[in-house]
Parts: structure tokens; C-alpha cells; sequence
């Protein structure tokens, strides 16, 4: 009896589903790795002496930490002649972000439902929905990699941290350079995101029968998106450049929070020392592992036991991280899930944008 052979489509699905599932059995071994052996009961003890208030303070933090979030991607729409409400995007980002959380890259991979919600929800164009959100990732990306290098390039000149030195100088140069190559890129209108969109297809084809139809939509949308965005970088570059304040805002209230979750524990950190966690959380969740699960339960406790301040430090941020996640991601969940079935809203892009 000969074994029926599967389409192309279905052993590229499977190829795809069965890498994410080794990420995540990767993801939970590391996790198990980490925690085994913890102080548990010690680290119990310093969450249960947050108290009521204490946990207030930090849900209405990242609460307010939500507007900020948007903030960037609001006035970029409004630049492009589609103003949205801030509590709409607000939902589309949660919702999105739930998805971003739960894919490989945890920072990454709810853009095509955000440009989706923009466009069925809203009845914004699909290049202009496509361009503000492009643009924002772009800008959120450029923040994010120059904090990290102004904070290693701090760290490491700092006295008194255990590992400084000049191994940190090689990977702020390499982040230095990303953040010149998109900018060159932005305003030399070199389009990367839709060459690389095209590579992926021609490859893709190899295994899918057709890459028509949705895929052909979504390439078209981001090369006009990236049209847009080149145009909108040359010509109001200002605008441009000061919505990266919204960046500055955001990372702020990141400091911010950190900061709280340690003195909540029991141990307020030094300026050098919330630098180091703070950097260390957030390449945790640069790995492509999803929502980081095993790199930030062997970061943190790693980076506050080197600090001298113990491992159980790390564990409490790290388990106070994952309750405030798990709040929010299944808020975005429920969310996407409501977008999506809605009835009356179709679930495929059409095949011209406006």
C-alpha cells in the first residue's frame, strides 16, 4: 500500500508548525533548567509582600504605559491623513501584541493583524494602514536598539560592575550599524522590507502551489507602504524625527516599572544596577523564543546574582513579568478573537488596495 502524497502546501505548513513547537520545547526546557533549585518559598514571600497597593501601583502603571505605547503610531497616522481614535489603537495594539507575544520573536508578528484591524475596523487604505504601521515597528526598533547600545556603552565604563569591560563595544558598534542601515535605507528609499517580501515569496513558492491571491495583496500593500514612508521621511522629516520622542516616553516608564518591581521586593536598585536587569530582560526577549520563555527565567536571575543582589531578586521580577503578561496577552487574545469573528467583517484582504 503506497502512502498518499500531501501537497506542497500542507508539508510547508507542517515544516513551519513543527519549528515553532521545537522553540517551545526548547523554551521549556531552559525554563525548567533555570527554576529548578530556586529559593521558592523565599521568592513567594517577597511577592506576598507587595500587598494590594503595591499591585495597583504597577497594573495603573502599565496602564498608563498603554497610551505611550500608541502614542507614536497615532500621530504617524495622523501625519498620513487618517486620524483613529487613541482607545481604538489602543485595542488593535493589545490584540496584536497577544499575537507578537506567542510567536517565535515575542516582539514581533502581530503587524499583519494590526494593518488588518487598521482596515477593516477603522476603514483606513490598505497602504496607509500598511505605511503607519511599517514605520512604527521601524521607529520602535530604532529606540529599542539605541537604548540597548547607550546602556551597554554605560555599563560598560561604570565602576563597580562585575562584568564590564570592552566585550561590549563590538555588539553596540553591530547595533550602531543596523540603526544606520534602516535609516539609510528610510530615507534613501531603498524599500528593504518589500525586497525581502519578495525573496520570501520566490522561495515560498518552491513549496506552496499558488502564492497568489492574500500574498500578493500583502506585498503590494507594503511596497506602497514603504513608498509612503520614504515620501513622508523626505518631506516632514521633522514630524518624523519627533515622534521618536514618544520612544523616549515609553522607555522612561520601562525604567520606571523596573525599578518599582525591585523596591516592591525588598531591593531598590542603583541606576547602574536597573540598567543592567532592564537591558538584560529585554535581550531575553529579543531571542526567537516565544514570549522569551526560558531566556528570561536565565537572564534575570543570572544578572542579579551577578549584581550581588541574589538570585531570588531575578525570580520575583521574573515571575511578576509573567502575571502581568499573562493579564494583558489574554486580554489581547480575547480581543483578537472578537475582531476576528466578528460577524460582517470579512477574514481576506482584497486584492487591490486603495
Amino acid at each position: 500500500m503506497t502512502r498518499p502524497r500531501t501537497s506542497p502546501r500542507a508539508d510547508f505548513i507542517r515544516i513551519l508548525t513543527g519549528w515553532r513547537g521545537l522553540l517551545l520545547i526548547l523554551g521549556l526546557v531552559l525554563a525548567w533548567q533555570a527554576l529548578r533549585g530556586m529559593a521558592w518559598d523565599e521568592a513567594w514571600k517577597q511577592l506576598t509582600g507587595i500587598g494590594t497597593g503595591g499591585l495597583l501601583i504597577l497594573l495603573a502603571l502599565n496602564l498608563a504605559m498603554l497610551p505611550l505605547m500608541i502614542a507614536r503610531w497615532w500621530l504617524l497616522l495622523r501625519i498620513l491623513g487618517a486620524p483613529i481614535g487613541g482607545l481604538a489603537l489602543c485595542t488593535n495594539r493589545c490584540a496584536a501584541n497577544a499575537v507578537s507575544y506567542l510567536t517565535p520573536g515575542p516582539h514581533f508578528g502581530g503587524e499583519p493583524l494590526s494593518i488588518f484591524l487598521l482596515h477593516t475596523r477603522q476603514g483606513v487604505a490598505l497602504s496607509i494602514a500598511t505605511t503607519s504601521v511599517v514605520l512604527d515597528r521601524i521607529l520602535e526598533l530604532l529606540a529599542g536598539i539605541v537604548v540597548l547600545v547607550l546602556g551597554l556603552l554605560y555599563l560598560s565604563t561604570s565602576a563597580g560592575v562585575p562584568f564590564s569591560g570592552n566585550w561590549t563595544l563590538p555588539p553596540a558598534i553591530a547595533l550602531l550599524v543596523v540603526v544606520a542601515a534602516l535609516l539609510t535605507a528610510l530615507f534613501t528609499d531603498r524599500r528593504p522590507l518589500s525586497r525581502l517580501g519578495f525573496l520570501c515569496k520566490r522561495l515560498a513558492d518552491r513549496w506552496i502551489s499558488s502564492a497568489a491571491g492574500p500574498a500578493g495583496s500583502w506585498l503590494e500593500a507594503i511596497t506602497l507602504g514603504e513608498a509612503r514612508a520614504a515620501t513622508l521621511v523626505q518631506r516632514q522629516g521633522r514630524q518624523f524625527l519627533g515622534a521618536n520622542l514618544f520612544s523616549l516616553g515609553h522607555w522612561l516608564a520601562v525604567f520606571a516599572e523596573f525599578w518599582l518591581m525591585a523596591a516592591f521586593l525588598g531591593q531598590p536598585l542603583l541606576f547602574w544596577q536597573l540598567t543592567a536587569v532592564v537591558i538584560t530582560a529585554r535581550l531575553a526577549f529579543l531571542t526567537p523564543l516565544p514570549a522569551g520563555l526560558g531566556a528570561l527565567e536565565t537572564a534575570l536571575p543570572w544578572v542579579t546574582d551577578s549584581l550581588g543582589l541574589g538570585s531570588t531578586l531575578g525570580l520575583g521580577l521574573c515571575l511578576i513579568i509573567r502575571f502581568r503578561d499573562l493579564l494583558f496577552n489574554l486580554t489581547g487574545l480575547g480581543l483578537a478573537m472578537k475582531y476576528l469573528t466578528c460577524a460582517g467583517k470579512a477574514v481576506t484582504l482584497p486584492q487591490r488596495s486603495e
